[in-house]
Parts: structure tokens; sequence; C-alpha cells
């Protein structure tokens, strides 16, 4: 099953085993994207547009 996870994960249940994901031995990449109403865009709205991208 797949899991998007950023970071190490500590892994407690030994029968979980974690391999990478890759197409023609390059790593598999996911876009994300954040979108929010033109009409409600405010001080709080864009400042957690830019918590987001910092973290991605």
């Amino acid at each position: 099953m797949p899991v998007d996870v950023i970071g190490e994960q500590i892994w407690f249940d030994t029968a979980v085993y974690r391999i990478p994901l890759t197409r023609n031995n390059l790593s598999i990449r996911k876009t994300y994207c954040a979108f929010w109403k033109k009409d409600n865009s405010g001080y709080y709205i864009e400042d957690f547009a830019g918590m987001l991208k910092s973290f991605f």
C-alpha cells in the first residue's frame, strides 16, 4: 500500500517493510497543490499558503 511519508518514520511493527517507489530507476515524485476561491483571500489564507509552501 503506497503511503506518503515526509522524513524518516520509525516503525515498531516488524511485519511492515518499506521500499522506495521508482520508475525507470528514478524516484516517483508527487505534485501537491492548494487552491482557494479568489474572493476568499485574506491575511490568514495567504499566511497559511506561505506555511504550506515552506513545508513542501
